[in-house]
């Protein structure tokens, strides 16, 4: 009987021994790569076009990257405004960002994009896309990402075009505007061309600005129908002139920590998503600048397209003083050339 054992425990030992032997013998199983989550946020509201653009981008990332990357979303402001974002981004927190392109013109080196500014410096929408996705306008980010840590991978997705909603009016031709008290950001370009049409600029937040033109603190303001609608200002400010006097694209923001890291295959696939996420963005504009216009109709507001031409004649030449200064010498000729102005 103790033989039996005996025998029983060797063939049990040598069974051990030898699956442990082919175990190590067996070549190493790949392993699957961490998902790497992407932290993308925006001041825009839930279920707006620019969150929609993002649900995009995160459908896009997600499925070509076949797992490698997952988008992580977070719109209405959840990580800030965006000066916190761009500094969120410069110190890796956020990875990326999606609001206005120009707002680049506010970091370090990003002085060049107030050429977005420049009265009628675009044709349309997708002129300033296509330009501001061009050679030149990559070599104007990338020095950008290295003096401030934000790099723009994209400028896609067109928004409104800016445009003058009064008080009084309607405004036909500039000199109507004349003597108006009208509220504008806080942009030198923007600020030239409104002190060469004689008004006297007002400059406050956008949460300040119902009040101010319902109290008649100012007669105006300027803005296009993505920022002018959602707030009412329309209840308030019944003229609205289609002046269309800038078009601003969104811009694509990324962390140049997080840039750095990425193969060129993926930051090729980063740039594929903002391109398609950027139509959805331009389409559902569109849609919206559209609807507008019957919602302030029937609200009251008398929507008048002005006579554009009057409007870029007593503009022009604006933005010589800041030739060379603000932006490379020559960008703006070099903009008009390209879309067959000059």
């Amino acid at each position: 009987m103790k033989h039996k054992l005996l025998v029983g425990l060797s063939a049990a030992l040598a069974t051990v021994s030898t699956a442990a032997m082919l175990l190590l013998a067996a070549p190493a199983t790949a392993q699957t790569p961490a998902t790497r989550t992407i932290k993308v946020a925006t001041i825009a509201v839930t279920n707006s076009p620019w969150h929609k653009a993002l649900l995009k981008f995160k459908e896009i990332v997600d499925a070509d990257s076949k797992g490698r990357y997952t988008v992580s979303l977070y719109p209405d402001g959840q990580l800030g405004d965006i000066p916190q974002l761009l500094s969120a981004m410069q110190i890796g927190t956020v990875d990326m960002a999606y609001f206005g392109l120009s707002s680049i013109s506010y970091v370090r080196g990003g002085e060049a994009l107030n050429v977005i500014y420049v009265p009628y410096l675009f044709k349309d929408g997708e002129w300033a896309e296509k330009i501001l996705n061009n050679d030149e306008f990559q070599s104007i980010y990338a020095k950008v990402a290295t003096s401030s840590g934000v790099r723009v991978f994209g400028a896609w997705g067109q928004r409104s075009p800016r445009a003058m909603q009064t008080t009084k009016g309607p405004v036909k031709k500039p000199e109507d505007l004349r003597g108006m008290r009208i509220r504008i950001p806080p942009i030198p370009l923007l600020k030239a061309t409104f002190d060469r049409l004689n008004v006297q600029v007002a400059s406050m937040g956008v949460l300040e600005i119902y009040n101010a033109l319902s109290r008649g603190m100012v007669d105006g303001q300027d803005n296009g129908f993505d920022l002018a609608m959602p707030p009412k200002f329309y209840e308030a400010a019944k003229y609205w002139s289609a002046t269309d006097h800038v078009y601003e694209v969104v811009g694509w923001f990324v962390s140049e920590r997080l840039w750095k890291t990425l193969p060129p295959a993926d930051q090729e696939m980063f740039k594929k998503a903002s391109r398609e996420a950027g139509k959805v963005a331009t389409d559902l504009e569109k849609k919206y600048d559209h609807d507008s216009i019957a919602v302030m109709q029937a609200a009251g507001v008398t929507y008048t397209v002005p006579d554009k031409a009057a409007f870029r004649a007593a503009v022009a030449g604006v933005e010589k003083p800041f030739d060379g200064k603000l932006w490379p010498a020559g960008l703006v000729e070099r903009i008009h050339k390209i879309q067959g102005d000059k």
